[in-house]
């Protein structure tokens, strides 16, 4: 794991607080997925999916794919047997790309760091993966996440572990938990490119 990112991932280290990077993944949408898993060995999707698998037993659940992108998630869930996914995402090249696979019962377009057309405790469950990073999610759309979910429902995030530090998501995290949005039953750190020395963080929750 000593390659550097290049091309359109290298790209994204520009983006800070406060940007948007709905043009750049419109751009992207045609070679993202051979990017980032062919050259890169990318696995976070693999990662959010299996612990959504391991925690929620359902699999009639409706869950919502948060930041879904070209839908690699959702492949993923569907391999679990997940039956009924939405998807939401800013960029919407991205979304037609998720269109394309068949796997999502609805896909919207939306944006995560406000309040977004999807409805109050609509969804069993919720899952997020590489959309937490500067011109990405910032911390406050967790809330937005946790708004979508019934009590009880899980709540799967996989994010960069450099923003996770950097912007203390521990400590967000546990505001959440204080205020009784939710139960936090784990937070993991793991490498989730192959090819890079990309440390993640899981983080397994449950709306209260």
């Amino acid at each position: 794991m000593t390659g550097k990112p290049s091309g359109m991932l290298s790209k994204l280290a520009d983006f800070g607080h406060g940007d948007t990077t709905s043009a750049h993944y419109d751009a992207w949408a045609e070679q993202y997925d051979a990017d980032l898993l062919g050259e890169f060995g990318y696995s976070g999707h693999v990662i959010a999916a299996a612990a959504m698998a391991e925690a929620c037993q359902d699999r009639r659940a409706a869950l919502i794919d948060v930041g879904c992108g070209t839908g690699l998630v959702g492949v993923e869930l569907a391999k679990h047997g997940f039956q009924t996914i939405d998807g939401i995402d800013i960029a919407p090249e991205m979304l037609a790309k998720s269109r394309e696979r068949g796997i999502y019962r609805g896909l919207f377009e939306g944006d995560l760091n406000a309040t977004t057309s999807i409805a109050d405790a609509v969804y069993d469950a919720a899952v997020c993966a590489g959309s937490f990073a500067p011109g990405h999610l910032a911390p406050l759309a967790l809330r937005e996440i946790i708004r979508m979910v019934r009590p009880g429902g899980v709540i799967v995030v996989f994010m960069n572990g450099a923003p996770f530090v950097a912007d203390d998501y521990a400590g967000f995290i546990k505001r959440l938990a204080d205020e009784g949005l939710w139960r936090v039953g784990r937070i993991e750190a793991m490498n989730y490119m192959s090819a890079l020395d990309r440390p993640g963080r899981l983080i397994v929750t449950e709306r209260r």
